[in-house]
Parts: C-alpha cells; structure tokens; sequence
C-alpha cells in the first residue's frame, strides 16, 4: 500500500486568489486524469495550498535575470534530468548522483562555448506526464495509460492505474525533500549562479500546480511548485488552460514545439507567455526530430522579426523517438546528436540566442538508447518510468556537439 506522508505546514505567505476553478472549467484543459472522485481532488488542492512552497519569490526572479543575461550571450543552459522522477529518489545521496551529472555535462558545455553554465534539472516537480492516448491495451485488458507517480503508477493492473489524488500530496512532499537536499549540498539558496541548481517540470497536471500559485507583494503572483515551469507540445493551445496559468505568473515559463505547430500558432503563444518582449521571461524548445529540424529556420526568423527576444533550447530527444517491433521505446544516439549540430546551425543562422540544451538522461549505468557502445533492449539497463534517458556516457557524447561559437564563426566567415 502506498504511504501517505505526514502534512508539512507552509509558512504564512500571501496566498493567490485561487483561479483553479476558472482555469479548470473556462478554458480547455488537455492530459488531465479522469479521476474517479472530484470531491477527494478538491480536498487534496484545499491541502496543497496551506502546504510549504517549493520555491520562493526572490528565487523565481533571480533565474529569471540570469535567463535574460543568458539571452544576451553571458551563459550557456544546460536542463537535463529523469524523463519522470521517482519520488522515492529524494535523499541527499540520489540527488547528488543527479547533480555530478548535471556538473559533468556543464563543465563540457562550458569548455565548448566558453561560457558560464545555469544548471537547471528536471527535479523536484518531473512527476507527471502527456501521453498520447488515455487507455492502452496490455494482455487483452485495456487500462488508464501510466500518467506520472503524481497520478498513478505504472503496474499494469486495474488497481495500480486507477487515478489517486492522494499521490499529489505525496509528490509535494518529495518535491520539499528533493529541494532539501539539494540545499544540504550547498547547491540551493545562497549558492551563486554557476554553482546554484534550479529546478524545473513541466507544469502539467493543474490540480497540482493551481493551488500553489502564491501572491507576491505588489499583486503579482508566481508558481511556487518550481523555478521554471515550461508547458508540453501537447498543451501549448493558446487558448487552453495551461498557457493561461504561465501568463498569470512571474516565473521564467519555456514552451516545447514540434515541427507540427503552424508559425502563427507560435507568434500567438509568444505574445500570450511574452507580450512586453522581456528577455529571460520566454524559452521556446523545439522538438523537431532530426529527419525535419530543417524546418527551424522560418519560426526562428519569423519569432525574431515578431521582436520576441526568446531563448532558444534544443530538445533533441522526443523528435527522435520510434517504436521497435517489440513495442519497446527507443532513440538513436546518431539522430539526437544530429539534430542538435543542425540546431545550433540553423539558431545562430537566423540571429536566434541559442542558449542551450536540454535532454531526458540518467547518471545511471541504463542502456535504453541505441549508441555510444550501448544496444537498447529490455532487462535491468532499461528502468525508465516513461520515455527512454541517455546513459551518462552517451549524454556527454551528446553534449560535446553543443558548440554554438564555431557555428556562429562560420557564419560570419561565409557572410565575409
């Protein structure tokens, strides 16, 4: 049976007007659970917002100033982490093993680009996840798809997929103990900017994220569940729920877009996430896959022209996805390396800030991508909750690519 842990009382703090039945019942909210009582979901957020916030004001606007100096070429990004937390990895010993990969890989962007890096982890919050359908067949049966620890887990029975609201509290709580060691390991508050580690999710499931938006001083509020929350490809709609809530709060917030989304959907979500043109507020990650990355450059052209001053990430994991025979989940280390060598290209071709990286990858000895001496394949090297993680060795090999100064100095000498 799963544990539920002991309630931690936030520090009174100016809690926000609580838009969670606006954002819920006015505007289209996409991959949210069908949970089986809505009276114990309205009890749980209730909870949440009287519970300790994740990340605090000051925190929030200071990456955001770092992300703005980022913009203008001072730093590199590097947002690397689990494709989904396990929210029992919250001890200082796992979430040290977490940080000497993030270390390793920004050391390499560092010597690549000459540049500080901000380390930003896929921590402390990575607990839900979009799928592509809401059922799946397994031996016959057909179940809830597996939506993230925040939800339900992964065990392929009626019982275990069956939505439990009560794990959005437990989520939290790992939240709390994740940020906890990360400040036992002098890489929290107080840490300066080339050794601070920030935490980031994808601000997914609303009756998580809603409750903890927090009223700051002044009347503006932020999202207190993480530094830099950044919405899906699935959930980017301008008019849906989730975009709603980021323009609402002050957090740096990034947005992930795939070769599908139409130019003009993208200029309508950087005006919605981004309409004074602030730099540090907006990050788009493109996720194009490497077979259409080539496609890049007329939404980096038309985004630069609309005046956004956005960062641009590379996503170059989910584009690459494919489905063996066997239905197992893979990626090859080939494709994701060349569609980060074209990005770069193609960003600082068009006089995009290209500012970094971002990758689902794991300090652990996994084999769950093709590459780098590494088969994929079913057995104890391929653990992941969801999507498949690079490996550390073949995450540096990945890294090592990212070199945006020597495609920067190309195109200044063939314009010369």
């Amino acid at each position: 049976m799963r544990k539920t842990l002991p309630a931690r009382a936030r520090p009174v703090l100016h809690r926000a007007a609580d838009p969670c039945d606006e954002t819920l019942s006015d505007y289209p909210a996409a991959q949210q659970p069908d949970w089986p009582d809505r009276t114990e979901v309205a009890d749980v957020r209730d909870t949440l917002s009287e519970r300790e916030d994740v990340v605090g004001p000051a925190e929030v606007l200071q990456l955001r100033s770092l992300l703005a100096r980022a913009a203008e070429g001072e730093f590199c990004v590097l947002q690397a982490g689990d494709c989904a937390e396990d929210p029992a990895d919250t001890g200082v010993r796992a979430v040290a093993r977490k940080i000497g990969m993030l270390d390793t890989l920004a050391e390499i962007m560092r010597v690549g680009s000459g540049r500080p890096v901000l380390e930003v982890g896929r921590i402390a919050g990575q607990y839900a996840k979009p799928r592509s359908q809401n059922v799946e067949n397994v031996d016959g049966h057909e179940l809830p798809v597996y939506r993230g620890p925040i939800v339900n887990s992964p065990e392929p029975t009626a019982e275990a997929r069956r939505p439990d609201p009560g794990r959005i509290l437990d989520a939290h709580e790992a939240a709390l103990g994740v940020r906890a060691s990360i400040g036992r390991l002098g890489r929290g508050t107080g840490a300066d900017p080339a050794g601070r580690i920030w935490t980031s999710h994808e601000a997914l499931l609303l009756d998580y994220e809603v409750p903890l938006v927090r009223r700051m001083p002044g009347g503006r509020s932020y999202l207190a569940s993480t530094h830099w929350p950044w919405i899906g490809e699935r959930t980017r709609r301008s008019d849906g729920a989730h975009v709603h809530l980021l323009s609402t709060v002050v957090n740096p917030v990034a947005a992930k877009v795939s070769a599908k989304a139409p130019i003009e959907d993208v200029l309508k979500l950087c005006e919605q996430l981004d309409p004074y043109r602030t730099p540090g507020r907006l990050t788009l990650i493109p996720r194009f896959g490497a077979a259409r990355i080539g496609e890049l450059a007329p939404l980096v052209r038309a985004v630069r022209d609309a005046g956004h001053p956005v960062l641009w990430l590379c996503d170059p994991m989910h584009g690459n996805t494919v489905v063996a025979d066997d239905g197992l989940k893979v990626r090859w280390l080939e494709d994701i390396m060349n569609e980060l060598r074209q990005f770069v290209r193609i960003v600082t071709g068009e006089g995009g800030a290209c500012a970094g990286l971002h990758m689902e990858a794991s300090p652990s000895e996994i084999s769950e991508c093709h590459g780098a001496g590494i088969t994929a394949s079913r057995g104890p090297g391929y653990t992941t909750l969801c999507d498949p993680r690079l490996n550390l060795t073949q995450a540096v090999a990945l890294t090592a690519h990212w070199q945006p100064e020597a495609a920067h100095e190309l195109r200044t000498e063939l314009a010369s």
